[in-house]
């Protein structure tokens, strides 16, 4: 993993920020993507990286940070779409704005993300795509109707990219987590109190046990993560 050219997006959250440090320990070569520059800088603490602000949702922010991206580095090995945010509200309250914000940060920017950079992942020799998603992609919940349609959308896609693009070299993986103790989850699950939950250290660490997997005979293309507390299979 030494050396691995890493995009991450979300990079300031509570996940993004923890997968970050994780890929620090292991010597990867990170691009930090998010739209709060501070955060951004506070998470690589000093350490040399390449720090691109700005927004996942605007065309010309994707294109021009995978051109950073490989000025820089010479390439892209991994990409990580972390960024997301969720809401919880009743259906009929929804507005067409807050749709659009939803869908275009997790459905629409991991897509033209991907379909940007994967001229360059088709060239690296560990070309991977892991896309954070949620159990939602899987399980409706009351009040998260749009954030649950994205999270569909997410999976969906990255089961017909990987079906596309494995023969070409490229793996693309997906982690759903439950609810994380981080801020957006207090949003999204303002009834959770953290007590029992997934850390931003579990999430982590599934992405580096996909990465260290790369090479390997064996393949998860999506690995489903709960609490321990919650009932299993379900």
């Amino acid at each position: 993993m030494n050396n691995k050219i890493c995009m991450i997006t979300g990079a300031g959250g509570g996940i993004g920020s923890a997968i970050t440090e994780a890929l620090f320990s292991c010597g990867c070569r990170l691009v930090l993507m998010g739209r709060n520059e501070e955060k951004l800088k506070k998470v690589a603490a000093g350490r040399e990286c390449l720090i691109l602000p700005g927004d996942i949702c605007n065309d010309d922010y994707i294109k021009k940070a995978v051109e950073k991206t490989v000025q820089t580095y010479g390439g892209i090995d991994v990409l990580i779409n972390n960024a997301g945010v969720a809401q919880s509200k009743p259906f009929e309250e929804i507005s067409m704005e807050e749709y659009d914000m939803i869908m275009n940060t997790n459905a629409r920017a991991p897509f033209f993300l991907c379909k940007t950079a994967l001229p360059y992942l088709q060239k690296s020799s560990c070309g991977t795509i892991i896309n954070i998603a949620s159990v939602t992609a899987h399980h409706g919940y009351a009040l998260q109707s749009v954030y649950a349609a994205s999270k569909h959308a997410l999976l969906g896609f990255s089961k017909a990219l990987s079906k596309e693009y494995y023969q070409k070299g490229v793996r693309v993986h997906v982690i759903s987590p439950g609810a994380v103790f981080t801020d957006m989850v207090k949003v999204s699950r303002p009834d959770l109190t953290g007590e029992g939950m997934l850390l931003p250290e579990d999430i982590a660490e599934t992405v580096l046990y996909l990465m260290k997997m790369r090479h390997s005979a064996s393949v998860a293309d999506e690995i489903e993560l709960h609490r321990g507390t919650k009932e299993p299979f379900m």
